[in-house]
């Protein structure tokens, strides 16, 4: 089990080395933000200047190594746009984030699992065909367009719940619900895929025909089906965690995707570079959990 933990921090740490690096070049190849952090009238002194300050005068080998080295005293820079460390901005934006994406996890999981479950045990009927058709449509649209949907009639034209911002439960079911209509979907989908599997399972063919309780049938049931779907779940949620981007946008949400996207108008390297290794970090995080909890509930996976 050491070997196997040790062999995923090593992939993690090798994924997150990659990524870090992508997005730093990438963002320097995009242009420099000196163009539009300096006016219309600024000489060519101010330019150069300015880039001297920012430290984007120096080769691009040497701001990676210096970028390195303050990523490893946990020092993400300071931001060009707000003159204020980006560790700080990180702080105070990333709760909102946690919040929207676990909230929308407990929509997915729950719904997702009730309908999957539901949907296996009444296989071959209408409910099963409902749910059937319910995770294909959940999982073929998109959620920026359910988001706006959403907006269109349950804020504008209902008036039950408000569009834009935070604030509290109320501001948070729309984007919830939007953000987490895809999981729901695949976990539903899955639940009701790895219950039948269990359902056909000899031994509990077994249990069903020496007539045990419907509630202590439905307990081993669930546990013979859930790790397929508790690994599915992780993965979902640390998609949630790194992709509240476009909802947070449409929903005014106060997060690190609508700070990211503020930062990428104003191509404050920083920012950005700091929010996709967060993200990328939430991300790897919780697939390691996973793969070990996964190791952990399996042994043939260790192998």
């Amino acid at each position: 089990m050491v070997r196997y933990v040790l062999q995923r921090l090593l992939q993690a740490a090798i994924v997150l080395v990659v990524v870090v690096t992508i997005v730093f070049v990438l963002e320097r190849l995009s242009g420099s933000p000196v163009d539009l952090l300096v006016s219309s009238r600024a000489t060519a002194a101010d330019i150069t200047a300015m880039s001297k300050y920012l430290g984007l005068e120096d080769p691009i080998y040497v701001q990676y190594g210096r970028y390195l080295l303050r990523l490893a005293q946990g020092d993400f820079g300071e931001s060009f746009s707000y003159r204020a460390p980006v560790r700080d901005l990180i702080v105070n934006a990333f709760p909102y984030t946690a919040a929207l994406a676990v909230a929308a996890f407990i929509f997915a999981s729950v719904v997702g699992v009730t309908l999957g479950t539901l949907a296996a045990v009444r296989s071959g009927g209408r409910v099963d065909a409902v749910v059937r058709g319910f995770g294909f449509i959940g999982q073929s649209v998109p959620s920026f367009w359910l988001a706006i949907i959403f907006v269109m009639i349950f804020a504008v034209k209902l008036g039950w719940l408000p569009a834009f911002g935070s604030g509290g439960v109320d501001h948070l079911i729309l984007p919830a619900v939007a953000l987490g209509a895809f999981p729901m979907a695949a976990i539903s989908r899955l639940t009701r895929s790895a219950t039948l599997d269990a359902l056909r399972a000899d031994h509990m063919l077994f249990e069903r025909s020496k007539g045990v309780s419907p509630s202590v049938f439905l307990s081993h049931l669930l546990r013979n089906a859930s790790l397929p779907v508790i690994t599915l779940s992780g993965i979902q949620l640390g998609e949630l965690l790194s992709g509240t981007i476009i909802v947070e946008t449409i929903f005014a949400w106060p997060g690190v995707g609508q700070l990211a996207i503020q930062a990428l108008s104003t191509r404050d390297y920083n920012i950005v570079q700091a929010v996709v290794l967060v993200q990328t970090a939430t991300f790897v995080l919780l697939n390691l959990l996973v793969d070990i909890s996964y190791g952990w509930l399996d042994p043939r996976v260790r192998t």
